[in-house]
């Protein structure tokens, strides 16, 4: 079970923390708090499926996916059906870092890689990216004690590098 200020993985909310428990109702529940931009959300979630959250990655996890970014291999999924690649790409954003940084990239690389050919990229694809970076770099900073912020610069770089 999780304590009280530690920080999980919601899968649709992405990184949370865990303000208290409430076993007032017909089931107990984990008090969660979000934080999206500058809105902080309050929301119960079912101790009942507590497995499906997990604590976020370490802060020597974070320092490596940053380190290693470069050598990150973008995920190959590819489908006919852009409805179901899509799917895919947001059932990993569910799992947080590392999967998060990797989809980032690989929106990223299919972005370039239809202006390359000339091409717009599929609409998905910078729907995806936006998710994914912004789970992305809430999580890191969450990892390493900074700011969202420095994440953004931090990524920016080893994007540059790439």
């Amino acid at each position: 079970m999780f304590e009280i200020g530690e920080h999980v993985i919601h899968p649709g909310q992405g990184v949370c923390t865990v303000t208290g428990f409430d076993d007032n109702g017909p089931a107990p529940m984990i008090v969660l708090e979000s934080k999206q931009g500058h809105a902080k959300t309050r929301m119960l979630y079912p101790v009942a499926q507590s497995d499906r959250l997990h604590p976020t990655v370490t802060r020597e996890e974070a320092q490596r996916i940053i380190d290693h970014y470069s050598e990150m291999e973008c995920d190959t999924f590819t489908e006919r059906n852009s409805s179901l690649e899509e799917s895919h790409f947001k059932q990993l954003l569910k799992q947080g870092a590392p999967a998060t940084v990797r989809v980032a990239k690989t929106m990223r690389h299919r972005i370039a890689e239809a202006e390359r050919r000339d091409k717009k990229p599929s609409s998905y694809y910078t729907r995806v990216l936006k998710e994914a970076h912004r789970r992305s770099v809430e999580e890191l900073a969450v990892a390493l004690e900074v700011t969202e912020d420095e994440i953004e610069q931090l990524l920016e770089t080893r994007i540059s590098e790439n």
